[in-house]
């Protein structure tokens, strides 16, 4: 695990930003139930989503545009496509930054 610190500030900044995307996501059902409870109103939920959507794309987007650390690619992206996986899709880097959890070098082994 390299301990640089532009490799701990890269591994820091994606983790961050997966996390934001998947808190984002996880607080959907919680939020519509909430918002339908207290104000009784599509409208009002309507507007609680459409907020939610902006915010999931942007997480999305930010999470989706992060570079890997290790090769400088972008680490959720090869194509046209996001794939929020937990390696690298170009270097195979976990994201835990652990070289034993790599995905390439686990391959090349017998």
């Amino acid at each position: 695990m390299s301990t640089s610190p532009e490799f701990v500030a890269g591994m820091r900044r994606l983790r961050r930003r997966r996390l934001f995307l998947w808190a984002m996501i996880a607080v959907y059902l919680p939020m519509i139930w909430l918002v339908l409870e207290i104000s009784q109103s599509d409208r009002v939920t309507g507007l609680f989503f459409a907020g939610w959507v902006v915010l999931v794309g942007v997480a999305a987007n930010l999470t989706a545009f992060c570079r890997c650390p290790q090769c400088g690619n972008f680490f959720h992206l090869n194509g046209v496509v996001p794939l929020y996986l937990r390696h690298c899709l170009h270097c195979g880097l976990h994201i835990s930054g652990d070289p034993a959890r790599n995905a390439f070098e686990r391959r090349r082994r017998p």
